[in-house]
C-alpha cells in the first residue's frame, strides 16, 4: 500500500510539474501557414520561452507568439513597432518614427502601404516576415497587441532536425 501510495504521489508531482512548466517557462508551437517564410516555414515546431512576458513587451525583432483578438489559435509574428513609436510602410519599407528599418529577413514581395500608426503604451505592433501573406497588426481585425495577448517569445526550430536554428533576434544580428 505504501508503495502504491509512493508511485501516486511522485506520478501526480510529474503531471503538476509538467503542467506548470508548459503554463508558465517553456512550451513547443507549430508553424501553421506561410506567413513567416522565410525565416519559418509550414510545419516547423518552435520552443517557446513564456518568463519574458512577464517581465515586459518583446524587443524588436524578436520572434512572438501572440493570441488576436476574438480568436483562440496562437499567432507567429515578428514584433516591429514599440509603444510610443510611430510606424509607417511606404513602397514596401517600414519606417519607425520616421527612420527606415533594416530587415534582411524580410521576403521578397511588394506589399501594401500603411499608416502613420502609433502603438499605444503596453501594446506592439506585430508583422509576418511574408509581409505580402500575412494576417497581422496591419489588419482591422487585429491592430497592435496588448502585452497581455503575448504568450512568449520564440528561442530556436526544434522539428524537423534538419531545419533546426536559432530564431532569437540576437542570433539573428550574430549571423
Amino acid at each position: 500500500m505504501h508503495e502504491a501510495l509512493s508511485w501516486v504521489l511522485a506520478i501526480s508531482v510529474a503531471v503538476a510539474a509538467a503542467f506548470l512548466i508548459r503554463a508558465f517557462l517553456f512550451e513547443f508551437v507549430l508553424v501553421d501557414g506561410p506567413s513567416m517564410q522565410p525565416t519559418l516555414e509550414t510545419g516547423e515546431r518552435i520552443a517557446i520561452e513564456k518568463v519574458s512576458r512577464y517581465s515586459g513587451l518583446p524587443n524588436r525583432g524578436d520572434i512572438v507568439i501572440v493570441h488576436y483578438p476574438n480568436r483562440t489559435e496562437n499567432f507567429v509574428k515578428r514584433a516591429i513597432a514599440l509603444p510610443g513609436e510611430t510606424i509607417e510602410i511606404r513602397n514596401s519599407t517600414v519606417y519607425i518614427d520616421g527612420e527606415p528599418l533594416e530587415e534582411d529577413y524580410v521576403s521578397d514581395f511588394e506589399y501594401f502601404d500603411y499608416g502613420p500608426l502609433t502603438v499605444p503604451e503596453g501594446h506592439v505592433f506585430v508583422m509576418g516576415d511574408n509581409r505580402y501573406n500575412s494576417m497581422d497588426s496591419r489588419a482591422l481585425q487585429v491592430g497592435p497587441i496588448p502585452q497581455d495577448a503575448i504568450v512568449g517569445r520564440g528561442l530556436f526550430v526544434i522539428w524537423p532536425p534538419e531545419s533546426m536554428h536559432w530564431i532569437t533576434a540576437d542570433s539573428e544580428n550574430e549571423q
